[in-house]
């Protein structure tokens, strides 16, 4: 073997034992304290499970309620989002149709929505206009009108919005 043959081949060894000591990104962020080991904070919070796949809104939340309804949209570090639509801020239980209580997930480019057959169930667990807090939890099936797939999502919300204008 020449020199050359042997250098690549070291070259291609080191390469797969550093790919296979590798952590994901957001586990080696949150180990060296970049990211929080939690996914948001109270007032501050949108996590989900999506087809049994954790979700965390860790890149930014966004709140903005007004007139008794609102809508959150939280964006992960891979870019993905979920928008949820409050159509009515009362204490209780409401149904997510197509027509109500939207919910929306946006994933490498493709849109799942709450589709004709599909529906589900928002619990507005809290509502405090005085301080503006919202927690509810959510589930439902979204639909991809473009391949049919669906996504199953249940999750959570904890946020203090901003008054709409």
């Amino acid at each position: 073997m020449n020199a050359r043959t042997l250098y690549t081949l070291a070259a291609v060894a080191v390469t797969f034992a550093l790919a296979g000591c590798a952590k994901e990104t957001q586990e080696l962020a949150q180990e060296v304290g970049l990211l929080p080991s939690t996914c948001g904070s109270d007032g501050a919070r949108l996590q989900a499970t999506i087809d049994g796949n954790s979700y965390c809104a860790n890149a930014q939340v966004i709140a903005t309620g007004g007139e008794g309804s609102a809508f959150v949209t939280g964006f992960d570090l891979t870019g993905s989002s979920i928008i949820l639509q409050f159509d009515t801020l009362g204490v209780g239980s409401h149904a997510i149709t197509e027509a109500a209580n939207a919910v929306v997930y946006l994933q490498a480019g493709a849109s799942f929505v709450v589709g004709p057959d599909q529906g589900g169930t928002l619990t507005i667990t809290e509502h405090n206009p005085d301080i503006r807090r919202l927690k509810a939890t959510f589930q439902t099936t979204l639909f991809n009108a473009m391949n049919g797939q669906t996504r199953t999502v249940e999750g959570n919300v904890d946020v203090i919005y901003t008054e709409q204008q």
